[in-house]
C-alpha cells in the first residue's frame, strides 16, 4: 500500500489518499486492480469501478482520473481487463466483449464487499469502448448508482459505416481475420495505424492519440484480437438509454471522429436522469492538460453532489 497526494491535477483541494494493488476473480483468470481509499471519517463510502477504453490498460491516464474522484471521497477500484494490461488470462490481447462485461461485474461485486464501502453507493465509470460497456452493465443492475461516461462509444452502427464509406479495403482486410479469430484460431491485428494502413483504428489523428495517451511504463501493446468486428455493427448501447434509472455523467469532445457525438446525445435525451458535459477536444483530449484537469474537476463535482450523506 502507499500513500498518494493529490489535488493540484484534479481541481479539487489536495488529500492524501491510499492505494494498494489488489486482484479479483472474472471467469477462469483474475483482474489486476489498484484500490484507492479516501483519507475521510466517513465509516461507509461510495466506490467508483474503472476501466479504460478499447485495448489501453489503467497506467494510461486512468491514475490522475481516480485520484480526483478519490479526493471527493470515494473509494476507487482501477481494473485491467483480462487479456490485457496486468490482468491474467490466456490468449493474450482478446478482446471480447461479454468477457469485459464479466470482468465489470465481477469488478462491482469486489467493490460490494470491500469493507468500509457502501454495496449501495457504487458508480461505473468508463471511457470509449468501456463507456459502452459500462451502460449495458447498469442496465441489467438497478443496483448501480451512477455512470460517469467519457467519450462513451455509444453505436458500432455508425462506426462500420463510417469505415466502410472512408476506408472499404480497410473493412475487408479485417473481416476474414475477424472469423478466423471468432471460430478459434486466435488472430492479433494492430490496434491502431495511420490512414491507409492496416489496423483496427486508422481514422485521422488516432495513431498519434492513442501514442500521446499510452505511458512511459505502460504494458500496452498495439495488439489485439479483431473477432469484435464481425458483430460491431449490432453493438448499440445507445439503444439501452431509457433504462438507464441512475444519474449519468456524460463529457463528449467536440472534435471526436472515434465515436459517435450524435449517439451521446441521443442517450442524453433519452435516459431519464443524464446530463451532457461538451469540450472541445478530440477523442483522446480527456487525456491531455488542461482539459484533462477541467473534466477531472467535473467529474468530481458531479461525483461529491451524488453521494454527499443526507444532512
Amino acid at each position: 500500500m502507499r500513500s498518494v497526494a493529490t489535488g493540484d491535477r484534479s481541481g479539487v483541494d489536495c488529500v492524501s489518499v491510499l492505494r494498494q494493488d489488489v486482484t479479483f476473480a472474472s471467469g477462469r483468470a483474475s483482474c489486476a486492480a489498484w484500490l484507492y481509499r479516501p483519507t475521510t471519517s466517513r465509516s461507509s463510502v461510495p466506490c467508483v469501478v474503472m476501466a479504460h477504453g478499447f485495448s489501453l490498460t489503467r497506467h494510461d491516464g486512468l491514475e490522475q482520473y481516480a485520484e480526483a474522484l478519490v479526493a471527493a471521497g470515494a473509494a476507487v477500484v482501477v481494473f485491467d481487463h483480462r487479456y490485457l494490461g496486468d490482468s491474467g488470462g490466456t490468449p493474450r490481447q482478446r478482446f471480447r466483449v461479454e468477457h469485459q462485461r464479466q470482468d465489470y461485474r465481477a469488478a462491482v461485486n469486489y467493490a460490494r464487499r470491500l469493507d468500509g464501502v457502501d454495496g449501495e453507493q457504487i458508480i461505473i465509470w468508463g471511457f470509449s469502448f468501456s463507456g459502452g460497456t459500462a451502460v449495458e452493465v447498469a442496465a441489467a443492475d438497478a443496483r448501480i448508482a451512477g455512470l460517469i461516461l467519457l467519450c462513451p462509444f455509444l453505436d458500432g452502427l455508425a462506426r462500420v459505416m463510417k469505415a466502410a464509406k472512408s476506408s472499404p479495403g480497410l473493412v475487408a482486410w479485417i473481416l476474414p481475420r475477424a472469423l478466423k479469430d471468432k471460430i478459434g484460431a486466435h488472430t492479433l491485428i494492430s490496434v491502431t495505424g495511420q490512414p491507409g494502413e492496416h489496423a483496427a483504428m486508422t481514422f485521422p489523428g488516432e495513431a498519434e492519440g492513442i501514442a500521446a495517451a499510452v505511458a512511459s511504463d505502460s504494458p500496452w501493446r498495439n495488439e489485439i484480437s479483431p473477432g469484435l468486428f464481425l458483430t460491431l455493427a449490432l453493438y448499440r448501447p445507445v439503444s439501452r438509454a431509457a433504462r438507464i434509472g441512475c444519474p449519468t455523467w456524460i463529457g463528449l469532445g467536440e472534435r471526436d471522429i472515434t465515436v459517435s457525438n450524435p449517439a451521446s446525445e441521443k442517450f442524453a435525451a433519452a435516459s431519464p436522469r443524464a446530463e451532457l458535459h461538451r469540450y472541445d477536444v478530440d477523442h483522446f483530449g480527456a487525456f491531455h492538460e488542461p482539459a484533462a484537469e477541467q473534466i477531472r474537476a467535473d467529474q468530481a463535482e458531479w461525483l461529491n453532489h451524488l453521494t454527499q450523506p443526507a444532512r
